[in-house]
């Protein structure tokens, strides 16, 4: 990129060098047609067909060099930049270019009429004497730059004058129509045609392009250093700049958790509750007892009932699941799941339409109660407990382990029930593509494919043998005894699964 810049830079001073010779164009000497080649493109003395050492096209992009209405002041236009085979998109500054070349190319052709009118000049001097009494009573004025004059005198001979204008012989001033007869002679017409009034525009147009000129070069300027910016702007410096953004955000982010994380006080102020939302606003109430309540963690969905364990660790539970002997069957479809089943009072399932409502009311904690028929008691508990919608098919989101009994709802990356659709027997949206988990073991539950966990599966009141469709948690203490498929399955005597707000306290 910087050799096409330096290039076109050239090609700028070179017709700048161009500039100062237009001037002297008026020149009328024998020689001066010499200084142009057949184009006007060149000094004398380079070959019109030699190539020249950096082939370089521009031209506007779209239509800005169409020609119309508004077409020359057009100035918003970019620039293509062709060096074959690469073509470059350059600012609308370039168009300074074109209107640059556009000058030159009308003052060449002011030049060319000049030159021409001087030929017949000196061709009507060759036909009679009379060229040289012209050539004693006047000669030609014409103004090069401001206080620069150069004086050209019929013969063909340079010379220099005190003034931008003389007075003729005969009277006249220079720039005049000289109309010569006499005896002999016949009509001879010697016509000079530069007027003071051309010699003025072409001044004019000179400052104009040499202005033009300083500006293209103050852009070409601007836009090297723009380049030499971008050629420091490496991939280095990319990844440095990204990681200390990244350092920043995940500081933000850590501050931002340590605030949160930090558990806000519980204000014990009864007056402000006017419905309770779950069973911990029964506990600021002072209510001590087990039971059934009424909670409303949703005004617009209305009041239901639930169980509060208001004893246990703390006390503040609402009961979702209960398990105690097997008197109610968890075989059931997904209207009941979502609805809800059984008894508060003894085995039941809450329902996933108000176990979401709860959920998405406060943030909660899942405890879960478990005990074999050994009298082994053990417990897993998750800081973090959520279930979407139905829309979302119930979606399961937990996290956060912590206990006694094994963390079997994250088992490794085969078994995992985290981000898992609830399924039932009649609705199959689990991870196995072979089958319905929920039909094969006999419940509704969060299936992967299909399960390292599951409390809803059939109770059974001793071990049993076969298909493992019972109550399950798969980092129970003795499990590894029934990896043989003809080994009894441990079966769970009480299950209990209750939340409570994460910033509760007691």
């Amino acid at each position: 990129m910087r050799t096409v810049v330096l290039c076109l830079c050239a090609n700028l001073l070179f017709t700048a060098t161009l500039v100062p010779r237009t001037s002297w164009a008026a020149d009328l000497s024998v020689n001066s047609h010499q200084r142009w080649d057949a184009r006007g493109s060149g000094p004398t003395g380079s070959d019109p067909g030699t190539p020249t050492s950096c082939s370089v096209k521009l031209r506007p992009s779209g239509q800005c060099g169409s020609s119309g209405a508004g077409a020359e002041d057009a100035e918003d236009c970019p620039y293509q930049l062709t060096l074959p085979p690469l073509t470059i998109q350059l600012p609308k500054q370039f168009r300074l270019l074109e209107k640059t070349m556009k000058e030159l190319q009308s003052l060449k052709e002011v030049v060319n009429k000049l030159k021409s009118g001087c030929q017949e000049c000196r061709g009507a001097r060759g036909n009679g004497a009379f060229g040289n009494q012209l050539a004693d009573q006047g000669q030609v004025s014409i103004q090069r730059d401001a206080g620069e004059e150069g004086r050209l005198n019929p013969t063909g001979q340079e010379g220099q004058g005190g003034s931008s204008q003389e007075t003729r012989g005969d009277g006249m001033v220079p720039g005049a129509t000289v109309d010569v007869g006499g005896p002999g002679h016949g009509s001879i017409l010697g016509k000079i045609t530069p007027s003071p009034t051309t010699m003025q525009e072409m001044q004019v147009k000179l400052n104009r392009m040499s202005a033009s000129l300083r500006n293209a070069r103050s852009q070409i300027s601007a836009m090297q250093g723009r380049l030499e910016g971008l050629n420091l702007l490496n991939m280095d410096n990319v990844q440095a700049m990204v990681d200390r953004q990244v350092e920043n955000i995940t500081g933000v982010v850590n501050k931002l958790s340590s605030t949160c994380t930090t558990s806000c006080p519980v204000q014990n102020s009864p007056q402000f509750i006017i419905a309770p939302r779950d069973c911990s606003d029964y506990n600021v109430l002072e209510v001590r007892k087990n039971g059934v309540y009424r909670v409303t963690p949703d005004p617009r969905n209305g009041t239901f009932e639930v169980f509060c364990d208001m004893e246990s660790f703390g006390g503040g539970w609402t009961v979702i699941q209960q398990r105690l002997d097997g008197s109610v069957s968890f075989n059931r479809t997904w209207a009941e799941y979502k609805k809800g089943f059984g008894n508060l009072r003894g085995e039941f399932w809450l329902g996933n339409d108000y176990i979401h409502l709860m959920t998405k009311a406060k943030d909660m904690i899942l405890r879960i109660e478990l005990e074999d028929f050994e009298g082994v008691r053990e417990y897993a508990k998750y800081d973090q407990f959520y279930v979407s919608n139905e829309f979302l098919r119930y979606r399961l989101s937990i996290s956060g382990y912590s206990g006694t009994a094994g963390n079997a709802i994250s088992f490794n990356k085969h078994f995992n029930h985290d981000q898992k659709f609830f399924s039932t027997p009649d609705r199959d949206n689990d991870m196995y593509p072979s089958g319905n988990c929920g039909a094969y073991y006999s419940s509704g539950w969060w299936f992967d494919a299909c399960m390292s966990a599951n409390l809803n599966g059939k109770y059974y009141h001793k071990r049993y043998k076969g298909v493992r469709n019972g109550i399950f948690w798969g980092t129970w203490h003795n499990m590894s005894t029934e990896f043989y498929p003809t080994n009894y399955r441990q079966a769970f005597k009480t299950v209990k699964m209750m939340i409570r707000p994460k910033n509760y306290a007691p």
